[in-house]
């Protein structure tokens, strides 16, 4: 018996006609029994409660606010444990915890492993692991492409689908470079036209740090320049004034000088001798200072200094950034401008490499097809076989591949699980012209084929002894049994002849509990198994 999942215990609370009872279940086969209305359909309606499926506020038990539901599930296989790691969810001691509470307002809250979890997360669990079969239902063996899958699976040929998938996949995304190419390809001319205004707009500029402060320092001594010849102008026309009514410094030393000269005799010679030498020190002055006029003002450098100036503040702005990342625009664009230039070419290349691929993809997929057509015929020849030793006589199973014209995931073939019930009725698709007594006994003889090569690995079934009994009923127990010892097996039935083959019996009854004065229907559990169990069995008569 594989344990790599099985549910090993429910417990249920305030739910319809349970007040709190706790279901232990074996890795094996286990049957569900009890008389009609006993409530043993509840069992299986809160396991499915607990996998996902929408809550109905009538199921709590009237006067509670609310019932709950908790399941817990042994888990020893490496890739569950990973699936719900990836989720979030980790699991510990080899334990998955999920928990239902409903509210009696029709709000519920759902927990997987002590962490709140939304439904979809319960249902993702459920539809890759578990599988209900019922009156008309099925999670999954009615879906293409999960059939393609067991198909592969009977076939051995999951190295080759994968090979196929990876190759798939690389095609995949080069459709998806080539889509994102030619989307370019059609904003390309209009993109170019904008990047190469970028470029010479900044080319023009080609900006650098150290171009910026050589541009300040030239400004900053041209700034210079201007406010020493404006000085050397104010102090030359203080000596020399070039106004016809007023007197500048020389004109005045002149006047001075003469005054001097004419009264020598009333002045001592060292007054004289400081005047000539400060008249002297006066003109050097002068001297000087008219020197400082020979650097003269460039107006063009100028000009030029502070356009530039002003157009590494405006590329700053306009791009948000400083002169180093101006720099680093400039390059991004050049590097934009070679790749616009090259789309062309990437894109023919990448058309070859598609190409290529594809033509991987193609021969694969047709291995694939020829493969799965040959193991079709011996597939469709077991499943017969086995769905006649479950009392359809006259019933033939076919799984007819089909190629097709266009790729997909699993390849370039459609596959279709058909039926034929009675002999020269011809072949339809199982789910079209199939009974439900029908359909549980095909999908039944799918499992106990295909148990130990599904994902599958707890299995529900719902009423499949509906309108049989007799061989047919002992035959459905062997193959229930058979199917249980690659996987858990869950079922409820009316008949001791399938009972007999479980290895724990599950036995609800219902009870009528007085509390003063008032009287409530509740529903029972008792748990039979081993001796006890072939005891009960050979008492049981059918049950309705």
């Amino acid at each position: 018996m594989s344990e790599k999942l099985f549910l090993k215990n429910i417990s249920i609370k305030n739910f319809a006609t349970f007040t709190d009872q706790t279901v232990e279940f074996e890795n094996s086969f286990n049957a569900i029994i009890g008389e009609t209305g006993s409530g043993k359909s509840l069992l299986l309606d809160a396991i499915q409660l607990v996998l996902g499926s929408r809550a109905d506020k009538k199921l709590v038990r009237k006067g509670s606010e609310f019932s709950t539901i908790e399941a817990i599930f042994s888990c020893q296989d490496k890739e569950i444990i990973n699936y719900f790691d990836d989720l979030g969810f980790p699991i510990e001691d080899n334990e998955i915890i999920i928990k239902r509470i409903i509210y009696s307002t029709g709000k519920s809250k759902s927990f997987l492993n002590h962490q709140s979890a939304t439904l979809i997360t319960l249902q993702s669990f459920a539809k890759r692991f578990i599988d209900l079969v019922g009156q008309f239902e099925n999670q999954k063996l009615l879906n293409e492409n999960y059939q393609l899958k067991l198909l592969d699976n009977f076939a051995g040929l999951n190295n080759l689908r994968s090979e196929y998938e990876d190759y798939y996949q690389k095609l995949s995304d080069i459709d998806q470079k080539i889509s994102e190419l030619e989307l370019q390809k059609t904003q390309q001319a209009q993109r170019l036209d904008y990047v190469n205004f970028q470029i010479k707009e900044l080319n023009d500029l080609n900006p650098s740090q150290e171009d910026e402060a050589k541009l300040i320092v030239q400004k900053n001594n041209i700034t210079n320049i201007e406010k020493r010849i404006s000085f050397v102008n104010e102090v030359n026309s203080l000596f020399d004034s070039q106004d016809s009514d007023s007197q500048g410094i020389n004109d005045l030393l002149s006047i001075l000088e003469k005054k001097i000269t004419q009264a020598q005799d009333l002045v001592s010679p060292n007054l004289i001798n400081t005047f000539f030498n400060a008249k002297e020190s006066l003109g050097d002055i002068s001297y000087e200072i008219s020197l400082l006029q020979n650097q003269s003002l460039d107006e063009e450098e100028l000009d030029e200094t502070m356009e530039r100036l002003d157009l590494y503040q405006k590329l700053k702005s306009k791009f948000a950034t400083d002169t180093e990342g101006l720099v680093k625009t400039y390059n991004n664009f050049l590097k934009e401008q070679e790749e616009l230039k090259t789309l062309d070419l990437n894109f023919d290349k990448l058309i070859l490499k598609r190409d290529t691929v594809n033509s991987t993809c193609l021969e694969l997929a047709k291995k694939l097809h020829t493969k799965r057509t040959s193991s079709a015929l011996k597939l469709s020849e077991k499943l017969t076989s086995v769905v006649q030793s479950l009392r359809m006589f006259g019933a033939s199973i076919k799984l007819k591949c089909t190629e097709t014209t266009t790729l997909n995931s699993q390849g370039n073939t459609s596959v279709s699980f058909l039926a034929q019930t009675n002999l020269g009725e011809g072949f339809f698709k199982v789910k079209d012209i199939a009974s439900g007594g029908e359909l549980s006994r095909i999908l039944l003889a799918v499992r106990q084929v295909l148990a130990s090569k599904d994902s599958i690995n707890i299995f529900l079934f719902d009423e499949i002894d509906t309108g049989m009994g007799g061989e047919t009923a002992l035959h459905i127990g062997k193959a229930l049994e058979k199917v249980s010892k690659e996987s858990q097996v869950i079922a409820i039935t009316h008949l001791p002849q399938i009972a007999n083959y479980a290895q724990k019996l599950i036995v609800v009854s219902k009870s009528i509990q007085t509390h003063e004065k008032s009287k409530r229907t509740i529903s029972l559990i008792k748990e039979i198994h081993g001796a006890q169990k072939n005891e009960f069995v050979q008492g049981m008569t059918p049950l309705s």
